[in-house]
């Protein structure tokens, strides 16, 4: 085997194709694509050498411009670092190729051709893109640890002064019962009389609002506090509490208060009666309707656009129903398919990380239950969680005397 041949096969070994330019005092003459081209490309050599620009086409629009500059430089005869770029595959998929090229010159030192050597590298940049992913998850997932220490932090610092002022607004309350007695006796006697620049007439029926007002603002915010803490809690893999799918809803919308309260005036939440009981876990689930609630708040495009959340109980199939509407932008027909899927996200570019309905859908799955979605651009996004309950014969325990 002579020498040329050597390098041939070693070359061909090393890449999965080679393409070579002739060139003539700067200029093109002549291009010729190995034929391991077709099983890269999809195109024969033959048609290249039909075709002398199809080479340019293939190229992915975003990356011409530097393979262009790449073919400039080999053509002055100058060195070029290798690129990496896609190109359009002939099937219409897109292929990513390591592009080397390396100059030929003449004893004169001007270039009479450069060869280019293409390793398809799809596989790597997909293998990197599900690395990089990985681990913007683990990010993730440090975060909200971090997240769920903070909010029980934060609690607790609520708490304390929150405290106080149940004590005294109580003790205030109680204290003006029992001057209210004296202070219209005074009236009656006296007539009208101010207390802070106010008429007591006025003042009577306001003081007692505010001290209601405040009373029930510090216990709204300690029962919210509560909510928080126990959301925050280390989650149990447990299966076995036995959950009332109205309070799991209830405990998710208060945690997302805010968020509806700044993206839709028309929230509802229609609840269903007697609700039998199901056995799973309650953090999980709240998991999941916190994700979807989140989900729908922000797909609306106006805060007038409704969203809805029903209970139900399914008494023929004996399954609990949880279904979250709203009249959002929707999801088109193309991605529907891969909402489930995770990493896939239709907000890559807000901080979306694509593992919000993947990781509700399992939670759902290993509660024996469905979720299933229904879309219409444009028009909303219905979610529909169905989960078993077990008959009470199933959750009895027998004793045989």
């Amino acid at each position: 085997m002579n020498t040329e041949q050597r390098y041939e096969k070693l070359v061909n070994y090393l890449t999965d194709y080679i393409y070579t330019v002739v060139i003539n005092d700067g200029v093109v003459v002549s291009t010729y694509h190995g034929p391991g081209c077709i099983a890269i490309t999809g195109y024969t050599a033959e048609e290249y050498q039909n075709d002398p620009d199809l080479w340019y086409r293939m190229i992915h629009p975003k990356d011409r411009e530097s393979v262009v500059k790449q073919a400039q430089l080999a053509l002055a005869g100058n060195e070029c670092k290798a690129i990496e770029h896609r190109i359009i595959h002939r099937d219409g998929t897109t292929r990513w190729i390591r592009n080397k090229i390396v100059v030929t010159k003449n004893e004169h030192g001007k270039p009479i051709s450069y060869d280019g050597l293409i390793n398809d590298i799809t596989d790597l940049k997909r293998a990197e893109s599900a690395a990089i992913n990985r681990n913007r998850q683990l990010r993730q997932a440090e975060k909200m640890a971090s997240l769920g220490i903070l909010i029980a932090g934060i609690a607790h610092e609520i708490n304390n002064p929150n405290n106080f002022i149940t004590l005294n607004a109580q003790l205030f309350t109680k204290m003006w019962k029992e001057i209210t007695p004296i202070l219209d006796e005074h009236y009656n006697l006296n007539n009208d009389f101010c207390l802070a620049g106010i008429p007591y007439s006025e003042f009577k029926s306001k003081i007692a609002q505010s001290l209601e007002g405040i009373v029930k603002g510090s216990e709204r915010i300690s029962n919210i506090t509560k909510r928080l803490t126990e959301y925050s809690k280390l989650d149990s893999d447990s299966l076995t509490e036995m959950v009332d799918v109205n309070n799991v809803v209830e405990m998710a919308v208060a945690i997302t208060g805010a968020l509806i309260k700044k993206s839709t005036s028309n929230f509802i939440v229609d609840y269903a009666a007697l609700l039998p009981k199901i056995k799973g876990n309650a953090q999980q689930l709240e998991q999941v309707i916190v994700n979807l609630i989140t989900n729908a708040c922000q797909s609306l495009a106006t805060n007038t656009s409704e969203i809805k959340i029903t209970t139900s109980y399914d008494i023929d199939r004996n399954r609990v129903r949880i279904i979250v509407e709203d009249h959002g932008v929707g999801i088109s027909e193309g991605d529907m398919k891969y909402i489930i899927d995770p990493f896939f996200t239709t907000k890559r570019n807000s901080g979306g990380t694509g593992l919000g309905l993947s990781v509700s859908y399992n939670i759902i799955k290993n509660h024996n239950g469905t979720m299933i979605f229904k879309s219409e651009v444009n028009k909303g996004t219905i979610v529909k969680i169905t989960i078993p309950v077990l008959r009470e014969v199933e959750t009895q325990k027998h004793t045989t005397i």
